[in-house]
């Protein structure tokens, strides 16, 4: 049944987040009560999300960088670096601060735990995959302040350490809490069937940060309509510069099945990691375009897999 649930959640994971988007517009136009009550239990949702994720992480995975320094150099490089910068310069297009910051905060993130999943469906190279996404975890405390400090600094006040204790509090802590916990349990059971459970666990909790960020935005929304026209343009531009950049670069430097994993882990970002710190370090409007990213991510990662489809490969989902 347990399993059934998650495998569930695996297969409408893009239905539900659309759903609590949905739902957290059509609340707000009435009331946002529901978010600021659900706003007080924000941290235990990011601390229960980023543990799941961290459950799925092994110490051996993260060794395995050093097998394929290039590749895992690569991924760094494109996700703290080209996906900042490109975020940063689409938030030129947006007037009001708060939207800007959640535009560079997109791109500061790791990159999303789904990029192994459609990695593994296009018979790409999932172990790099596996790497890069925890290389990019166990690397985002440090990287993020800086990255902020650097691109969002003139946009709102950043306090760097606040900020870097916030993220390892609630993102490097409960990853390693996450990963201890497997290597304990493994050696008592088989833990591999119950992987599947983490990532229906990660992906409610983020549903829920999702509602929060949108129903508390609304009001702010409904009085500044003027700001979703250049909000959805730079948006929606976001994944298919990030998706297109590393397909193009990975393609020169690596085999078929690299450049699937790089394309994907460098073109996909962990969003609900950067709604968890918008709405924990910025506020509701920051988390806005993040709550929009959701919708562009899903469908940048649906056409590229139908391009690697048409070239040969992959399972048909």
């Amino acid at each position: 049944m347990i399993l059934r649930f998650a495998f569930f959640v695996r297969e409408k994971y893009s239905y539900i987040i659309i759903s609590s988007l949905v739902a957290g517009i059509v609340v707000g136009f009435y009331t946002s009560y529901p978010g600021m009550l659900l706003r007080q239990f924000s941290v235990l949702f990011v601390v229960v999300m980023i543990a799941s994720m961290g459950f799925t992480i092994t110490f051996r995975s993260f060794a395995l960088a050093l097998k394929d320094f290039k590749g895992f150099s690569v991924g760094m490089v494109l996700n703290f670096v080209f996906a900042p910068i490109i975020c940063f310069a689409l938030a030129f297009a947006v007037p009001q601060r708060e939207i800007a910051v959640g535009l560079i905060l997109i791109g500061a993130v790791p990159c999303a735990g789904m990029a192994i999943v459609w990695a593994g469906l296009l018979d790409g190279n999932v172990p790099l995959a596996v790497v890069i996404n925890t290389g990019t975890m166990l690397l985002a405390p440090f990287f993020i302040p800086i990255i902020m400090l650097w691109l969002a600094g003139s946009y709102v006040k950043i306090n760097t350490l606040a900020m870097l204790l916030n993220l390892i509090y609630t993102i490097l802590l409960p990853v390693i809490a996450g990963m201890l916990l497997r290597e304990l349990a493994e050696r008592k059971t088989d833990v591999k069937k119950y992987l599947p459970l983490c990532p229906a666990i990660s992906s409610l909790c983020a549903a829920f940060l999702m509602f929060i960020a949108v129903n508390t935005s609304m009001p702010v929304i409904l009085k500044n309509i003027n700001l979703l026209p250049p909000l959805l343009a730079s948006t929606v531009a976001i994944f298919p510069i990030l998706f297109a950049f590393a397909y193009f670069l990975s393609s020169r430097l690596f085999d078929r099945a690299k450049n699937i994993a790089i394309t994907y882990s460098c073109g996909m970002k962990n969003l609900p990691i950067a709604l968890a710190i918008a709405i924990m370090s910025f506020g509701s409007l920051t988390a806005l375009p993040i709550a929009v990213a959701f919708a562009f991510q899903m469908l940048t990662a649906v056409a590229f897999y139908r391009i690697y489809r048409a070239k040969g490969g992959g399972l048909s989902v």
